[in-house]
């Protein structure tokens, strides 16, 4: 009588995940072959400019690395190994269905998502660039402990793309079933989770707070720290700078008046609530200033301010 063996090959032994860099596309399709030859849950992301982010289950992990080696420079690997196989927790093992994994910065903002329920990841205290901290293998690890069966990720601009997509890859090979939201800024990922209902079905929860995430205009001020040209002219070093869509639309003296300007034009075409983050080092002062001018210039739109802590930027502000 036929046995079922061939299709009951024991699960993979290791997870591989490293960056290469020095490669072009061609050679990252044949990486894809080479690896989808040694294992599973094969995903190669790109990264501009010429890098991918590589992630493959395999019983052969050095063999894995060397794949890589042959078409480019490879950095950062991480090898794991996959004590559950591909299979993740087993059944019945999850101790929640759903979980929201936020990635914020800053102690406020970690008190501010945990208390509306979401589970925290956050750069290193030391990382320089906040926003290009986490890796993928943070990220899956962070999933898989969250304990539940379907996660939705928020990367809030702390996650390169090319590690969002190999780090949700790992986690759904560990049997969990992801769902990245695209949040640009921790005031879209609020927005998200305020309409996160774990009782809908995880398609229909994942594409409400995508739509909440989109529909949740945001921008920032940050500090100049050099004389440059921007399209709003130009700027020196303290002067206040508003950007939205990565460019500079506002450059006034000070904090304060360069997010009284960006808020504006936020709000030119209309919102009924503005969401102020405030970032390390910067007084409560501007909060009240711009509550104030909301109030006056802004007839019926509400302002909420919450010192969050995070660095980079001075203040995240979102409309909705």
């Amino acid at each position: 009588m036929p046995t079922d063996t061939a299709t009951q090959r024991p699960a993979p032994q290791f997870e591989v995940m490293y960056l290469l860099a020095v490669c072009d596309a061609a050679a990252a399709d044949q990486l894809r072959d080479r690896l989808k030859e040694l294992g599973e849950s094969v995903a190669i992301a790109a990264a501009p400019p010429d890098s991918y982010s590589v992630h493959v289950h395999t019983d052969d992990a050095g063999a894995a690395v060397e794949a890589g080696l042959a078409v480019g420079r490879v950095s950062r690997i991480v090898i794991s190994a996959l004590g559950s196989g591909t299979s993740g927790l087993p059944a019945g093992g999850w101790t929640r269905g759903r979980a929201v994994l936020a990635v914020v910065d800053g102690d406020g903002a970690a008190e501010l998502f945990a208390g509306e329920g979401a589970c925290v990841l956050r750069p290193g205290p030391d990382a320089v660039t906040p926003a290009a901290d986490i890796s993928a293998h943070q990220l899956v690890r962070a999933v898989v402990d969250t304990g539940a069966a379907h996660v939705m990720v928020l990367p809030n601009g702390y996650v390169a793309a090319e590690e969002l997509v190999a780090g949700c890859t790992a986690a759904i090979g560990w049997g969990v079933d992801v769902v990245p939201v695209p949040t640009g800024s921790m005031v879209q990922g609020l927005a998200a989770l305020a309409v996160h209902d774990a009782a809908r079905q995880a398609v229909d929860d994942g594409y409400s707070m995508a739509r909440a995430a989109g529909a949740s205009r945001h921008g920032s001020v940050r500090i100049a720290t050099q004389k440059a040209l921007t399209w709003a002219g130009t700027c020196k070093p303290g002067d206040g700078l508003g950007i939205a869509g990565d460019e500079v639309l506002i450059v006034a003296d000070d904090v304060a008046a360069a997010a009284i300007g960006l808020v504006d034009l936020l709000l030119a075409s209309g919102g009924d609530l503005v969401t102020v983050l405030i970032g390390a080092g910067v007084t409560e002062d501007v909060a009240v200033v711009l509550e104030r001018h909301v109030h006056d210039h802004h007839p019926g739109t509400e302002l909420v301010s919450y010192r969050t802590g995070h660095r980079g930027d001075a203040l995240l502000i979102g409309v909705e």
